[in-house]
């Protein structure tokens, strides 16, 4: 959009009432370059931490328990729906639901899944609820925690490097010796 929308001098091609300017690419590639960046720092995240020991660690730390709940129910929704969406699909496919072939076949197979889907995501939140109350999971106080995740020397010394490093980055472009990024 930002190639036919972004107000330029350079016009490089014209389609209809809109016409195609340098600066709007430009702009469109460091928007995808950005957006890259933030798919890829959140996909490296999701592929190489446990999201129980996360929370955990989140709790451990002080942040509140309804937080830490919503971080873990955020980080493993789109597994779950996946896994659920497979199943159902393969017992769709049992019952003589075409979901190969043609695009046309494929879109006509999307809709018998959809339902079963939704309702299910429903009751699994449902009975999450219900688990998480029998387990006085809103009671007032701190919460005693079971489980600790080990932290080793190397991932401590890792870790404060790391926020060292933001620091500097956030000090050289406050100062101005670190370059904006476009």
């Amino acid at each position: 959009m930002s190639v036919f929308t972004r107000a330029g001098t350079t016009v490089l091609f014209v389609i209809g009432p809109f016409d195609a300017t340098l600066e709007g690419v430009q702009f469109a590639v460091e928007i995808v370059i950005r957006l890259f960046a933030i798919s890829l720092a959140i996909g490296l995240f999701g592929l190489t931490t446990d999201p129980r020991a996360f929370v955990f660690d989140l709790e451990r730390r002080g942040l509140s328990p309804r937080f830490a709940f919503v971080a873990a129910a955020t980080l493993e929704a789109v597994p779950a729906m996946v896994a659920r969406a497979a199943v159902i699909q393969a017992a769709q496919r049992a019952r003589g639901l075409d979901t190969e072939g043609s695009v046309r076949a494929r879109l006509r197979g999307v809709m018998p899944l959809v339902g079963p889907v939704i309702l299910s995501s429903l009751t699994e939140v449902e009975e999450r609820t219900l688990a998480l109350e029998v387990r006085a999971f809103g009671r007032p106080g701190r919460r005693h925690l079971l489980w600790s995740s080990p932290d080793r020397a190397a991932e401590r010394v890792a870790r404060w490097a790391m926020v060292v490093a933001f620091a500097a980055l956030v000090l050289a472009r406050l100062t101005g010796t670190f370059p904006a990024i476009p």
